[in-house]
């Protein structure tokens, strides 16, 4: 790595993993702890190169080695951090110690090897080491990598499912972690090209790009991971009834299923399209599955499945249609004209101008300010 941009970020990036640790909203508690981790492990492999670069590898082998089991660690924990994220109430299984497997053998081996470092070495054929250093640089990078694809994989199920359960998606939207795991997935391209091939040393271009790419990476998710808010901010009754919903969603076998008569999926369509439309629910701008499931006093499975079989739609896009057509009464309304766009936005239910915007041109084809011009009367 440029030497430059290390003393640039190894300080920062300790001091980031701090305040992650830290938590000062107290908001993802668990996710944040991994994350810290995550933020910690970068900080020990950048650190490994300034370290012998003054000798300290030598002199003090046994820590330089404790540093190096970052490089082992650091998949699994970036994994377990999104995991955490995407299942806050998660706890935590005995299987879950088989991702630190191969972290235990490294640190077993390391143990033998300064056990051993006074005995003398056998011999060993060249051809032998070279076969098993290309060996182990192959299990290392897809080790690596498959963690680094099964995070992305995760974040993306997770936003899939956003729309089953909540109509304002804005809090608990993890975008910006599924750009991270994008941003770690190229990052460790890099690395892992680098272990491969020793591109670093033999291209200057190659060791500015690496060493800019992580530091901006590093910038990019300490401003993200600082500022996110409790990703499930529901009771917890509602949150068991929202990961039942996921689970179910996931297995296809029951998302396929009939659930209930066609006669009584009819009543039931009939009895949400008369609770929209008299005590209009969606005008609460944190409605949840759950809450209008209660409303209606059936299971928050049953009602998803009235929305997707009657509707065609999901949770989401049928509160936000309602919230559309709510807003254009109201622009329709001149006893309305005292509010702003951004007022009708957060009056039927929306809490951001961009998806009131985006959501409006997606029902009606036209912007905000393009259907207020249609039919306000004119002077």
């Amino acid at each position: 790595m440029n030497p430059t941009i290390e003393a640039l970020f190894i300080g920062p990036t300790f001091f980031l993993s701090f305040l992650i640790l830290a938590n000062i909203q107290r908001a993802n508690v668990k996710a944040s702890y991994w994350f810290s981790g995550f933020i910690f492990c970068i900080f020990l492999i950048q650190l490994d190169a300034p370290l012998c670069s003054i000798g300290l590898n030598k002199n003090f082998s046994l820590i330089n080695d404790f540093i190096g089991l970052s490089n082992f660690v650091v998949a699994p924990v970036f994994y377990f951090s999104i995991l955490y994220y995407v299942k806050p109430k998660r706890r935590w299984k005995k299987t879950d110690y088989l991702h630190f497997l191969f972290p235990f053998l490294i640190l077993l081996l390391l143990v033998a090897n300064h056990w051993l470092a006074d005995e003398p070495s056998p011999k060993v054929q060249p051809e032998f080491v070279a076969m098993s250093v290309l060996v182990f640089v192959v299990f290392f990078c897809t080790y690596i990598s498959l963690y680094c694809i099964q995070s992305f994989l995760l974040i993306h199920r997770y936003q899939k499912n956003l729309l089953l359960y909540s109509s304002n998606t804005e809090v608990i939207d993890l975008k910006w972690l599924q750009q991270v795991s994008i941003c770690v997935i190229f990052i460790a391209t890099l690395w892992i090209l680098d272990i491969a091939f020793g591109l670093s040393e033999k291209s200057i271009f190659y060791s500015v790009l690496s060493s800019l790419s992580t530091f901006l990476g590093i910038c990019f998710i300490g401003y993200h991971a600082l500022k996110q808010k409790e990703i499930y901010p529901f009771a917890s009754e509602e949150q068991k009834e929202i990961e039942n919903l996921i689970s179910e969603n996931e297995n296809t076998d029951i998302v396929k299923k009939k659930l209930i008569p066609d006669e009584q999926l009819i009543d039931l369509k009939t009895s949400l399209i008369r609770l929209m439309e008299t005590q209009k629910p969606f005008l609460e701008a944190e409605l949840s599955l759950v809450r209008l499931a209660q409303q209606l006093d059936i299971s928050p499975h049953l009602l998803s499945y009235v929305i997707n079989s009657g509707f065609g739609e999901n949770f989401y896009q049928l509160v936000n249609r309602y919230r559309i057509e709510e807003a254009q009464k109201l622009m329709a309304d001149v006893q309305m004209n005292h509010l702003s766009l951004l007022g009708i936005a957060y009056e039927v239910g929306f809490n951001s101008k961009t998806v009131f915007n985006t959501t409006f041109k997606k029902v009606t084809g036209q912007t905000p300010s393009d259907y207020k011009k249609t039919v306000q009367p004119k002077n």
